[in-house]
Order: C-alpha cells, then sequence, then structure tokens
C-alpha cells in the first residue's frame, strides 16, 4: 500500500523538527510535493534527500537570507513567499512504478504546482515525462540520465547530467589506474546505462581498447555471481561500477566472497551505497570514485546545520543537492510573485545564474540542466569515503 506522508507525520524524530515548518498565523500555505524512496534499496538516500528539503523549509519559514555569488544575500520568508510552505512527502519505493502512482496523487489530489526530490533517473524519467504532460514542475536532485535534457521546460536538475560524470569518471579512472581495458558493471536502468555509455565512448580507441565487456545487471536480484564473472571475464586493468544501495551491497559481498579484487574499481555516485556496507566495511575496501559537489565553508555550514536539525551528519551528498533545489524554488517564487507552475518555470533559470549553492554554482542552461558540476576524488576506507591523492 502506498505510503503518504505529511511533513508532520515522516517519522517520530524528524516530526519534532518539523513542526516549526508551518505556522498558524499565516492561512495560506504554499504546498510543495516531494518524491523520495523512503523505503525499498534506496531508502536511506531517499531519508537524506527528504531532510536537505525539510532543513530548507524550515529556515525559509522562519525567514531566511539566502546568499548569492556576488556576496549579497536575498531575504526569503513567509512575508515575501505569501505563506508557509508545507511539504507534502510520497514514498516511490525504490521503484519507478510506485514512483509514478505516487506522482500522479501529488499533481491529480493534492495540486501541488512544484515537486522536488526524485533519485535517479529511472524514476526521474517516467515521473518527469508525466510532469511535462501536466504543466507541473519537477526538480530531480539526485538523476542525472542524458534523458531528462529531452523531456521539456518543465523539468530541471540540480546535478550534473551523466556526459559530465562520464567523462570524469573516465579521465579518473584512465589516469589513476592506467589501464589498457576496461569493464562496465551498470544498473539496466535510465541512469546505469547513461553512465556505461558516457563513460565507455570517453575511454574508446584513447591508447587502449577501451572497454571490452558491458555488464548491465537487473535491479532487485538475489545473486549477482553470474554478472560478477561476465564483469572480470576478459581480465580487464579497472572496472567502472554502477550501483545502488542493497544491490551494491550484494555485489561487493558476492566479489569478495569469489575473490574478486575491487581495488580497481571506479565507482559514479559511491553515496549511492557506502552507508550499506557499515557493518562489512571489507567488502568495499580500495574502491575508488567521484562524488558530486563542492567541499568547502558552504557545504560545512549546511553539515553542521543538518546535523544539529537530525542529530547526525548528512549519510550522503544527496541531500545537500535537493537543499539548494529548495533554495531555488523560493528564489523562483519571490521573483515570480506568484506560485503557480508556469511562474516558477519561467523564474527558474534567471534566479540559478545568480544562486551560491552548498554544492557549488547551480546554474540551469536553456534546458533546464546543470551547466557544470564539481567531483572529489575519494577512496574507500574503513567503510568510510575519504579524499583519495595517488601517491
Amino acid at each position: 500500500m502506498k505510503k503518504h506522508l505529511t511533513h508532520l507525520a515522516a517519522s517520530a524524530a524528524t516530526a519534532l523538527f518539523l513542526a516549526g515548518l508551518t505556522s498558524p498565523a499565516l492561512a495560506a500555505d504554499i504546498k510543495i510535493g516531494v518524491l523520495v524512496p523512503l523505503t525499498g534499496t534506496s531508502a536511506i538516500q531517499g531519508k537524506d534527500i527528504s531532510r536537505g528539503i525539510q532543513l530548507a523549509v524550515e529556515r525559509i519559514n522562519k525567514g531566511y537570507a539566502i546568499p548569492l555569488k556576488n556576496g549579497s544575500t536575498v531575504k526569503v520568508g513567509p512575508k515575501e513567499l505569501g505563506g508557509n510552505i508545507k511539504l507534502i512527502i510520497e514514498d516511490t519505493e525504490s521503484r519507478p512504478a510506485s514512483a509514478l502512482d505516487a506522482m500522479r496523487k501529488l499533481v491529480d489530489v493534492d495540486k501541488v504546482p512544484v515537486v522536488l526530490g526524485i533519485l535517479s533517473s529511472g524514476v526521474c524519467v517516467p515521473t518527469g515525462q508525466f510532469a511535462q504532460q501536466s504543466k507541473v514542475v519537477e526538480i530531480c536532485s539526485s538523476s542525472t540520465s542524458p534523458e531528462l535534457r529531452k523531456i521539456g521546460s518543465y523539468l530541471f536538475s540540480t546535478m550534473g547530467l551523466d556526459d559530465l560524470m562520464g567523462k570524469a569518471i573516465a579521465d579518473f579512472a584512465r589516469e589513476d589506474s592506467g589501464a589498457k581495458t576496461y569493464a562496465s558493471l551498470a544498473t539496466n536502468n535510465p541512469f546505469g546505462v547513461g553512465m556505461e555509455i558516457q563513460s565507455c565512448n570517453q575511454l574508446q580507441g584513447k591508447e587502449g581498447g577501451g572497454c571490452v565487456t558491458k555488464v548491465r545487471y537487473d535491479e532487485g536480484k538475489s545473486d549477482y555471481n553470474a554478472d560478477l564473472r561476465r564483469t572480470v571475464s576478459q581480465h580487464p586493468g579497472a572496472v567502472l561500477f554502477t550501483a545502488y544501495g542493497a544491490d551494491a551491497r550484494l555485489m561487493m559481498q558476492e566479489a569478495y566472497q569469489q575473490g574478486i579484487q575491487v581495488s580497481n574499481w571506479y565507482a559514479d555516485y559511491p553515496s549511492l551505497w557506502i552507508t550499506d556496507i557499515e557493518k562489512t566495511p571489507q567488502i568495499g575496501e580500495g574502491i575508488k570514485g567521484l562524488e558530486p559537489g563542492s567541499a568547502g565553508p558552504s557545504y560545512d555550514a549546511y553539515s553542521a546545520a543538518y546535523r544539529k536539525a537530525f542529530g547526525e551528519a548528512p549519510t550522503s551528498v544527496f541531500g545537500s543537492y535537493s537543499y539548494d533545489s529548495a533554495m531555488l524554488v523560493a528564489l523562483a517564487i519571490k521573483k515570480a510573485g506568484a506560485f503557480t507552475s508556469e511562474a516558477v518555470r519561467n523564474a527558474l533559470i534567471p534566479v540559478s545564474q545568480t544562486y551560491a549553492g552548498v554544492t557549488g554554482g547551480k546554474a540551469f542552461d536553456k534546458d533546464g540542466m546543470q551547466k557544470t558540476e564539481s567531483y572529489r576524488r575519494v577512496i574507500v576506507k574503513d567503510g568510510k569515503l575519504v579524499p583519495y591523492q595517488k601517491k
């Protein structure tokens, strides 16, 4: 049964925090939908995405000075926006079909003009297509397939697409490993396929044989041993690894049991699975990867506020991207002077050019996609992601 949550019922811990998100002094509510995986294989990341949005909304509802690139700020709050923001949170259950059902409810029943959250291109593509047809703004904070660019003017992404990550991870693997041949092990959905295509295209014909093996695995299986054997069958010098949560953990566990070395694996977005291997850190030891977002004072301040609000550090980078998406919506409402889908859509690209996000510059291009993205090189040590620099 579909799990419906308002911002007052997400969890016992979150409920106390969210009690301050609305004020009875203002009758008007600005309803914003949130679509995240709170159950299933990506529940940990979904919780973090939801919290990032909640943190932004708590600040906005109290009145907040949003930072701009030129060092100035823009005040946003209930007075400037015309009401308090109210979040209506829906669980995607980590499945595209459930996500689409939840999206229909947010649009057709709750009548929200804007939907935030959305982890995975496999979810963002179908829900984005529905949003486009319904003329509702959707901002995907953690979805990167190039297919997003084709959907239409109501869809936006706060994270750089796979063409940016594909080049970055290919460059990293080539420079660090010195390998001549590569294998790709990627989930068989728009995100994984996009990463395989973009990264392998970058490696093709560059002082080697490129990707000699490409394995696309199905999500939710109970056994990935055959996929792993295929991945290493041609003895690649390095493996490009794209995976989520529990599936990633199972693959690493089975690779460990098979004696497959993972120190030559290069993962895009290892935040998608790092918390899943906390109890068995040895299975991921030595995997290198790229994490999106820029480290610095802005992110440090976000992390400190997150810890204060929720009692623990951010569990992934994805919550910071969803935080930025909520701040961009607040800026768009203020600029437009109205909270309609069309008004927000028309204002998002202009306000994004000057917003100083906690994940770096968030400027949308003409298609609503990110112009640039920042990446940090990391390595798994004792179940944690730590900065990596080749010795």
